[in-house]
């Protein structure tokens, strides 16, 4: 048996949330779901899951959220000495197609984005 796929969904919306899991377990692959409300509760459970098990091998980041938003939660990842390395794609899942955060997401080597809702076709090519 193969080991499910871990994705860490980090989104303030849990409705959002809600669909963005039912579309993840409707893919025809096994996967593991976490859920974080916002920037910082993310950083600590890649954090804790990266130092006992295995690093989520896909995060879907919201951009606008309370507490620390997905741009901050990037800036924190990659000043992390033990998680700048991490082998994690991230994708930026927004209901946002305003030029400035596409612009703001080029700055980050690797970050691709998506538009909200979160659909199979949308994020089969990341898994």
């Amino acid at each position: 048996m193969s080991t499910p796929k871990k994705i860490l969904l980090v989104d303030d919306d849990a409705t959002a949330i809600f669909l963005s899991q039912r579309t993840l377990k409707r893919a025809e692959i096994e996967v593991e779901v976490l859920t974080a409300e916002h920037g910082l509760a993310a950083l600590e459970i890649v954090k804790r899951v990266c130092e006992q098990e295995q690093c989520p091998e896909l995060i879907l980041l919201d951009i606008n959220m309370p507490v620390m938003d997905g741009f901050e939660f990037l800036e924190a990842l990659q000043t992390s000495a033990d998680l700048s390395k991490a082998d994690i794609k991230i994708v930026l899942v927004s209901s946002s197609t305003h030029y400035l955060d596409i612009a703001r997401s080029k700055k980050y080597p690797g970050i691709d984005c998506i538009e909200k809702p979160l659909t199979i076709e949308k994020v089969s090519q990341f898994l």
